[in-house]
């Protein structure tokens, strides 16, 4: 009859142990996943910050000189002096 009762819980124990390594293996994957997941997302929000400052760039007179110089033009009075080669 021990035997009996010592060989269920010694089984018991094994069955256990076996499931808690396994559970304590997908706990470490996901806290990994996590992890990355949490470095994704913090890169999106700095190039999401990059892009609306980049939207309110674009939407000042500076951009749009830049632009127009890019494009070669000029203010009605301006000229510009070239050096001859």
């Amino acid at each position: 009859m021990i035997i009996s009762i010592s060989f269920v819980v010694v089984a018991f124990c094994i069955v256990m142990g076996t499931q808690m390594f396994q559970k304590y293996s997908t706990l470490r994957k996901l806290q990994e996943q996590e992890s990355k997941l949490e470095k994704q997302y913090q890169e999106e929000l700095e190039l999401s910050q990059e892009l609306k400052d980049q939207e309110s760039y674009v939407k000042t007179d500076d951009y749009v000189e830049e632009m127009a110089r890019k494009l070669g033009l000029l203010y009605p009075n301006e000229v510009i002096f070239k050096p001859e080669e």
